[in-house]
This record gives structure tokens, C-alpha cells and sequence, in this order.
């Protein structure tokens, strides 16, 4: 049984933004800022960064906050239509019943076992990002600039489109510098989009990574690390490549 899912309206919503930032093109550069260097090694400072829990906390009170909202929703009032018929009230104004009564149980079976961001598309995107390692290395080149975290390996051109995989099919990914961040902006057919941001700090010895999820079915999230420098070697496990 689905414990939450995206409203259709959010949906389609998100199928029109992909259509359109086709249509728009890339804001972002193939050329970086003089003197910015990412490439290096990285090992995250969870002192410095954010905490991943919290956020984790603030989306699942959000998932229950709405799951709440839909279950004590009053039911679509018909209304008298032309000729006689009948049909619903205006739209955002009623809760489809199948989807009122998941969310009714849903919460009567809120325990230990059941949590409500099991299936929340926007959790599964966040969970990719924390299962990565603790280490970064960065190559950079002119038409070229890959993160490789260990476990998983990417690699992208600045300033190029691409279409890639994604849980639910497929998404258009675009990357290049927005002024001294390098960006990666994916949008998927279907689920949320994810923006990443590389930059350095201010004095050069740390590398900032601000990730950020949604809006889709749950407001949008933002999470920040900081890595510092660090001479180690990266374990590597199987990486994978995008």
C-alpha cells in the first residue's frame, strides 16, 4: 500500500516543467571561472556539515502533517451540471476517495514498523545522496569534470545535455558553472528534481556540496556538506558511472 504519494496535480506539473526547460535551454557555462579548481580529495566534515537526520525528521513530520490533511478531507461534493448530469466541484477543492482512504490507513497503522517516507520518491533521492562515501575526488579539465565518491563515479562535459536514467524512467540532466559552483540540474519525466552545487569556500580549503530535492511530493529539502582537503586515497568499491 502506497504511504505517500504525489498528488496528480504535482505530477502533471512536473511533466509541463520538463517540457518547458527543454524548450528554455541551459543557463549554465562550459567555461570555468579563472583561477577555480575543484579537482583535489575530499573527506566530509560532519561537524561542518548538515545533519542529514534532521532533515530526514522535518520531511517525515511534513508526510504525516499531509497525510492528515487528506484523511480528514470532507469528500467531493457532486454538483448539478447542464443538462441535469452531475459532477464535482471545482478542482483542488475535493480529495479523490481511494486516495483519502489510503491515507486514513496509513495513519491507523503509524508504529515501529510503518514509515510514512517508505515510498516518498523525494526520500529515495535523498537516501542516493547519503549512501555515498565519505571521501571525493574531483578531476577537472576543460571539457571534462568527474566526482567520484568511492562507491559510485560521475562524470560530466560542462555544458552539456543529456538524458539518463532515473527510478521512474528517464530525466534530462544538464551541468556546467554558474559563476565559481559547478551545477548539476536533473529533471525526471516523473519524480523530483535534484540540483547539485560544487564550489569552494571562501579561502579555497574546503569544498561546499549543497544538494537540493523537490519540490515534488513534499516541499523542497536542501542539505549542505563540507569537505576538507585531504591527501588520503579514496577506497573503491565497484563504482558505478552516469
Amino acid at each position: 500500500m502506497p504511504i505517500l504519494r504525489a498528488p496528480k496535480s504535482i505530477v502533471c506539473a512536473g511533466l509541463l516543467t520538463t517540457v518547458l526547460a527543454g524548450c528554455v535551454g541551459t543557463r549554465l557555462s562550459a567555461d570555468a571561472p579563472a583561477g577555480v579548481q575543484l579537482q583535489g580529495v575530499w573527506r566530509l566534515n560532519r561537524t561542518a556539515s548538515d545533519d542529514p537526520q534532521k532533515v530526514i525528521d522535518a520531511m517525515r513530520a511534513e508526510a504525516i502533517k499531509r497525510l492528515r490533511r487528506i484523511a480528514n478531507a470532507p469528500p467531493p461534493t457532486p454538483m448539478a451540471a447542464p443538462g441535469g448530469g452531475r459532477h464535482r466541484g471545482p478542482p483542488g477543492q475535493e480529495t479523490d476517495s481511494s486516495e483519502q482512504q489510503q491515507a486514513q490507513e496509513a495513519l491507523a497503522l503509524q508504529g515501529p514498523g510503518m514509515d510514512p517516507l517508505r515510498n516518498s520518491p523525494m526520500m529515495h533521492a535523498l537516501s542516493d545522496i547519503l549512501r555515498r562515501s565519505d571521501y571525493i575526488t574531483v578531476r577537472q579539465s576543460a571539457d571534462q569534470v568527474a566526482f567520484d565518491y568511492g562507491v559510485t563515479a560521475r562524470s560530466y562535459t560542462p555544458g552539456g545535455h543529456s538524458v539518463v536514467s532515473s527510478e521512474t524512467g528517464v530525466a534530462d540532466q544538464v551541468s556546467g558553472w554558474e559563476g565559481k559552483q559547478y551545477v548539476v540540474d536533473i529533471k525526471p519525466q516523473l519524480g523530483p528534481p535534484i540540483a547539485e552545487e560544487y564550489g569552494l569556500s571562501p579561502d579555497g580549503k574546503q569544498l561546499i556540496v549543497k544538494s537540493h530535492i523537490g519540490p515534488f511530493e513534499l516541499p523542497k529539502v536542501n542539505l549542505t556538506r563540507v569537505y576538507d582537503a585531504t591527501g588520503a586515497v579514496v577506497p573503491n568499491t565497484r563504482p558505478s558511472n552516469d
